[in-house]
């Protein structure tokens, strides 16, 4: 099991000697978003989703809801994130609630086959299905919580051939819950859940560069409250993640599709 924090507010205040108020927006912005990219991946993935005012947007594999926030100041929709990690559940309403949204946003602790609301406006997946064995199942549950037509957007890590990363991972420390798709196999099992592609965008290069600014970004941000900081070998799994896509093993796809059956 990779997901095994607990008690992440009380982790993070105390990496930041200080209370989750007294955070600036810069430091919170270094620990919530739980993906490659940062804040601007979110921004990448926005246009996909087809958003206006009002809209109701589901994500899943919430984790600490960094997305989810942005999505509801940006784009004034309301957001609600499902994640099976209660702990993830427990501080993305934490941050939420500092960050006055809980109007806007709100987080549940289950599975997505277990969720049943089924009228949703949008979807969206961030670094997520590399955990899920069986995804034409797991896409297919996201679309039966849509409305016909709706819009789903993935950013997502992917394998580009056969070469296994090192572990650990982000996502995966000691590879039992690693379940890479490549590109093309991920667009197909996204697809047999009923969506058709409007994109499908390769964002490796871009993501390098951000991985190669990271340092600085950290640094700038002038806390000790990290992700990496926050995750149990945190350090090493980002290490990895990086190197793989610089030797070409992985890669980070983006994609926008329409719900059109089923």
């Amino acid at each position: 099991m990779t997901y095994v924090e607990t008690d992440l507010t009380a982790t993070i205040s105390d990496l930041a000697g200080a209370d989750l108020h007294d955070l600036t927006q810069a430091q919170i912005d270094g620990i919530d978003q739980f993906h490659s990219g940062g804040a601007e991946a979110v921004d990448r993935l926005i246009p996909g989703l087809g958003l206006k005012p009002g809209m109701t947007v589901l994500d899943v594999g919430s984790g600490l809801g960094g997305p989810a926030r942005q999505i509801a100041r940006s784009a004034g929709c309301d957001v609600v994130g499902v994640d099976i990690t209660r702990a993830y559940v427990e501080a993305a309403t934490s941050l939420t609630s500092v960050a006055g949204l809980t109007d806007r946003v709100q987080f549940v602790e289950t599975d997505i086959a277990t969720l049943e609301r089924t009228n949703f406006d949008a979807a969206y997946t961030m670094h997520v299905q590399m955990n899920v064995a069986d995804k034409p199942a797991f896409f297919t549950e996201i679309g039966r919580r849509l409305r016909p037509g709706a819009h789903l957007a993935v950013f997502e890590v992917c394998r580009a051939g056969r070469r296994d990363p090192a572990l650990p991972l982000p996502w995966s420390i000691d590879g039992s819950d690693n379940f890479l798709a490549t590109p093309a196999d991920l667009r197909s099992n996204i697809e047999s859940g009923g969506f058709t592609a409007v994109e499908w965008v390769d964002e490796t290069a871009w993501i390098l560069q951000w991985f190669d600014e990271l340092g600085a970004r950290l640094a700038d941000a002038d806390t000790a409250a990290t992700l990496p900081a926050l995750l149990t070998d945190g350090y090493a799994r980002m290490l990895n993640f990086a190197a793989a896509l610089a030797d070409g093993i992985l890669t980070v796809h983006r994609g926008a599709f329409r719900l059109v059956g089923r």
